[in-house]
């Protein structure tokens, strides 16, 4: 079964990421699964989530974009500094961000890593001065969403942010009809 979290590993190979930086966490370790399946990337493991951010932004000052994968709250929050200097350095970084399932952040339950108060979004919202474009991912929106979040980083050369939630990776999805570059859209390569 094709899924989104191949629709993202095949758009992020697309912009010429071979390897995902990161560290494993409770919420993304089934989409590293499906990063270490493929033949066509490559997991680099880190020891600290801002280790992995400082990765990908040297990374991306060699490549078109890079990427690299956290864990919720804690992790996206140990990064967030090295993803404010790929920022002011006008880099191609993509931020994913393992989290909950879509149940559990729709009810507002109290899980780890979170601020206890049922908002899932706090961290998103802290990452808005420091990325060119942010979304969280549903069933329903995600190849939108990642094409969209994606043109973002090409058209504007600065990080972006996927919030990923764990049923939304493994919920099914089709493969991309267009690459995305000749997607109709109004932002071109540099």
């Amino acid at each position: 079964m094709y899924t989104v979290g191949d629709y993202l590993l095949d758009r992020l190979h697309e912009l010429g990421i071979e390897e995902i930086f990161g560290v494993p966490g409770d919420y993304n370790l089934q989409f590293l699964d499906q990063i270490i399946s493929r033949k066509d990337m490559k997991w680099v493991g880190n020891a600290n989530e801002l280790n992995a951010s400082y990765m990908a932004d040297g990374y991306a000052r060699t490549k078109k974009a890079a990427a690299f994968l956290t864990t919720f709250g804690v992790g996206e929050l140990s990064a967030v500094n090295g993803l404010a200097g790929s920022y002011a350095e006008n880099l191609p970084v993509v931020e994913i961000v393992g989290s909950p399932t879509s149940k559990v952040q729709n009810e507002g339950k109290f899980v780890h890593h979170t601020l206890a108060d049922g908002d899932f979004k706090h961290f998103m919202k802290m990452h808005e001065p420091v990325t060119a474009a942010r979304t969280l991912l549903t069933a329903e929106n995600a190849t939108v969403e990642i094409d969209r979040v994606l043109s973002a980083l090409l058209k504007e050369r600065k990080p972006v942010y996927i919030n990923l939630p764990v049923d939304v990776a493994a919920a099914k999805a089709e493969k991309p009809s267009l690459p995305l570059k000749k997607r109709k859209s109004n932002f071109k390569y540099k």
